[in-house]
């Protein structure tokens, strides 16, 4: 049989986590112990060329979708969409989940039960990409499932310590409370449409839009359940504590991607399901977005744990993405029955602006942390104070981590610029309109505090005098962070190579207006 080309990323990766313990058992019996480690790098290889596959035929044949089951008493199937969108979001789930593989090669040289972790890490991103590639609630429920599960899980994978089991247990607490308010929602728009098919429900509430309570309701809880893995204020507590207590590794995937998976998942169902000129929930996004902003920067001011610091730094980050798309649905409600093309164009120049920064901060932050682990495998710490001028003993990682605490400044000519300027400028697209003019006001002083932050920490790490004795990392650990630091000037040189691609994904959002 064959499988259909939009199932292959995600059953190469699920099949080579089933695979992995068996692989683990026979590295042992040939003496090769690390032929479990090469199996899961090749693994994600070969789901990422599957996504260029995949890719091309998309550029030549439009949108792919497959019915898994049709039989089922769920009207219009159980269904596999990809379309520009869900593949800008799976090129970075599998891309950073390759490179952290390899980076983990070294990492987690000294930890036991390498098997499981690899098997989780194969599952988090066939998750994810199983997420990213659903046409339906029902499916997107169950790979919802799957990836907490084996993020849960990952994060507490240091159980002998006490620090991991609570983490991971408060974060399957928010998250399990998350994935029931957002089933409520789900349940009540099934009980609305008679469906869970993204299209059919979009095409029942085209023609009966008299529900407005009732819709409102189940925006509402589709925002508060997927935006506590988002990460959004003030459903974002698990956060800073995961990530200190998380293996670096596991700490660049869950701010580098899986966080981006509740803001795909918010972005997806809103604009697919209920059209932003009819509905103003645009408003709602852009004050949760400078909400999450706001508090997070000023959390991530007062932390003097590098991976506490950089845990609040993606929460403010996040809270650009959830801006730049309050902002284009807003636009849209407030100003396509007025002026349709400006209003159009507006809106996807914010939404591409989103998209550009959920790229950024996924290559960003997830090298960021990767630096970060780097510095406490050779430090033992994680106190900034006592890391003081690691950077200098390993130039590679502080070269690395400088490039990317710039790029999330967003310091021309690094990537970041790029994103935040696209996002600022959307704001300050309608100068009659004060709400937006406040917005954008917001926004601006925002980055200038966080750059601050930023500076701070990098003149910290790579200009103090070194405190401790440390040598340059493995090549397994740095070669994956230069691979980013390379990604994040190269856009910044040349960012129409992601643009066009943001571009692409945007006015897929945008149903293809």
């Amino acid at each position: 049989m064959v499988v259909p080309l939009v199932l292959q990323p995600i059953g190469i990766l699920l099949v080579a986590a089933g695979l992995t313990p068996l692989i683990s058992i026979l590295g042992e019996k040939i003496k090769f112990e690390k032929l479990k480690d090469l199996f899961a790098i090749l693994a994600f290889a070969s789901a990422f060329y599957a996504l260029i596959l995949l890719y091309l035929k998309i550029e030549n044949y439009g949108s792919q979708s497959f019915i898994l089951d049709n039989y089922l008493p769920l009207k219009g199937g159980i269904e596999i969409y990809v379309d520009s969108l869900s593949l800008f979001v799976a090129f970075i789930f599998c891309g950073l989940g390759f490179l952290v593989s390899i980076y983990s090669v070294k990492y987690m040289n000294v930890d036991t039960g390498l098997d499981r972790y690899y098997t989780l890490l194969l599952i988090l991103v066939a998750g994810m990409i199983g997420v990213a590639f659903s046409g339906d609630f029902f499916n997107l429920y169950v790979f919802w499932e799957m990836m907490c599960i084996a993020s849960y899980t990952l994060v507490s994978f240091r159980k002998y310590r006490w620090e991991p089991v609570e983490a991971g247990f408060k974060y399957l607490v928010m998250s399990t409370l998350g994935s029931l308010t957002a089933l409520y929602g789900i349940s009540l728009l099934y009980g609305l449409t008679g469906t869970v098919n993204f299209k059919i429900i979009k095409e029942v509430l085209t023609v009966n839009s008299n529900s407005q309570i009732t819709i409102y309701v189940i925006i509402a809880a589709i925002i508060a359940g997927f935006g506590v893995t988002a990460s959004i204020v003030p459903f974002h507590t698990w956060l800073p504590d995961a990530h200190p207590a998380a293996p670096s590794s596991i700490s660049a995937m869950l701010s580098g991607v899986v966080i981006k998976t509740g803001v795909y998942v918010l972005a997806r169902s809103l604009f697919t399901l209920f059209n932003p000129v009819n509905f103003n929930y645009g408003l709602a996004l852009m004050i949760f977005g400078i909400l999450t902003i706001t508090v997070a920067n000023f959390m991530a001011l007062m932390q003097k744990d590098i991976k506490r610091l950089l845990a609040y730094s993606s929460t403010v980050n996040i809270g650009y993405i959830i801006s730049g798309i309050g902002i284009g649905s807003y636009i849209l409600f407030e100003y396509y029955n007025l002026k349709p093309l400006i209003g159009l164009s507006a809106a996807a120049f914010a939404l591409t602006g989103a998209l550009f920064h959920l790229f950024n901060h996924a290559i960003g932050k997830g090298m960021l942390f990767l630096c970060s682990g780097c510095f406490t495998h050779e430090a033992a710490t994680r106190d900034i104070s006592t890391l003081e001028g690691i950077g200098r003993k390993m130039p590679w990682t502080g070269g690395s981590f400088s490039i990317g605490l710039l790029t999330l400044a967003g310091v021309p000519p690094f990537s970041g610029f790029w994103s935040k300027l696209f996002i600022i400028l959307a704001a300050f697209s309608f100068p009659e309109n004060n709400i937006m003019n406040i917005i954008g006001i917001i926004i601006v002083l925002n980055s200038i505090f966080a750059a601050v932050y930023y500076l701070w920490l990098l003149q910290r790490i790579m200009v103090k005098t070194p405190k401790v004795k440390a040598e340059e990392a493995s090549f397994f650990m740095v070669g994956p962070i230069i691979v980013l630091a390379v990604i994040c000037v190269l856009i910044g040189l040349m960012p129409n190579l992601i643009i066009i691609l943001a571009e692409k994904a945007a006015k897929a959002m945008l149903g293809g207006w």
